[in-house]
């Protein structure tokens, strides 16, 4: 009986830490405004070290994540946060992210009409090839030429291509994986690379991915460039192409609209992918700013080299339908707007 007492009393004292102890809830990251008209990495940093120290999502179980907060309007920003954990630019940071599909200005069948700016656009909804980013968890991979071959999907001039070649010295034990990427994924005044997302099939329960449908789509009609790329794919990773929807090929990558010489070229004036963020292309990848995929790609090189399987959850929430592109309490200036060009 005394035995029976003493567990009661243990377990009675053992439940309050239980009940103390913090679950992580994504919507504790969301902004209170989201930038679009100008780089929001220094001020949504800002704003969340005024709110917590760490993150609390690296290392757990040989695991470090980053999380990236989307719309269900996928014609809004959403916000990726990450924490790297040495050197000069340690600490937790968070920016501006897209996470939008395949988008245009006339309707199509089953895609989402939306507004940016008062323009109506319509763009592929998750289900799709092409569409927004799926919610879920994937794992990520710099795609740097020390494990990265790669192949451009157009053309990439003699810099690029030195840029982005195999060092003469590499591990000879070491996989090399393989990738086909754009040229305008890489600005010529950022050393940042693009991140291979890939579908964490084990990963998936107690996320927004768990339960969704996973599988592979027969390939048809390929061209003899489209079966040989293919195949290099299947070479360097078998399951490449089974994802959620049958989808395949994401990434988080930037653009070009930031480079001096884009900037200054007058073939490009008036665009508004110079003026808003919202307008940029991303076809169902995650579109960042150079400077944030920067230290993105700082955190992923930072947590590997402690032997740990980096992901992305990527996470959909209302909170960030209808978000400000201002501080709340600021003056609200004109946004700019425009055609979507792809």
């Amino acid at each position: 009986m005394i035995k029976i007492i003493v567990a009661c009393l243990l377990c009675a004292a053992a439940a309050p830490a239980v009940a103390e102890e913090e679950v992580f809830r994504p919507e504790a990251l969301a902004p209170a405004y989201l930038p679009v008209s100008r780089p929001a990495l220094e001020e949504l940093t800002a704003a969340l070290r005024g709110k917590m120290k760490t993150l609390g999502l690296n290392g757990k179980n040989k695991t470090s994540r980053a999380l990236l907060l989307l719309p269900r309007d996928r014609s809004a920003a959403g916000a990726l946060s990450f924490e790297i954990e040495k050197g000069e630019r340690a600490g937790i940071y968070q920016c501006e992210a897209l996470g939008r599909g395949e988008t245009a200005r006339e309707p199509r069948e089953r895609w989402e009409r939306a507004l940016i700016d008062g323009a109506t656009i319509y763009y592929a909804p998750p289900t799709l090839p092409g569409g927004a980013t799926v919610p879920g968890v994937y794992d990520l991979r710099n795609i740097s030429p020390e494990v990265y071959d790669v192949h451009f999907l157009n053309k990439a001039d003699e810099a690029l291509l030195a840029r982005t070649a195999r060092p003469k010295k590499t591990p000879k034990k070491a996989k090399r994986r393989f990738s086909a990427v754009w040229s305008h994924w890489y600005p010529k005044n950022s050393p940042a690379v693009p991140v291979d997302m890939t579908w964490a099939a084990d990963a998936q329960a107690g996320t927004q991915g768990q339960g969704l449908p996973v599988f592979e789509r027969p390939p048809h009609g390929l061209t003899p460039e489209q079966g040989s790329l293919r195949a290099r794919q299947l070479a360097a990773d078998p399951g490449y192409y089974r994802g959620p929807y049958g989808r395949h090929g994401f990434a988080v990558h930037t653009d070009r609209w930031e480079d001096p010489e884009r900037l200054a070229d007058p073939a490009y004036e008036g665009r508004p992918e110079k003026k808003d963020f919202r307008w940029r292309d991303t076809s169902g990848c995650v579109k960042l700013r150079p400077a944030c995929l920067e230290l993105l790609n700082e955190f992923i090189a930072e947590q590997e080299g402690k032997k740990r399987r980096v992901q992305l959850e990527v996470y959909e929430t209302p909170l960030l339908d209808g978000l400000p592109a201002e501080q709340p309490s600021a003056q609200h200036g004109e946004a700019a707007g425009g055609q979507q060009q792809d």
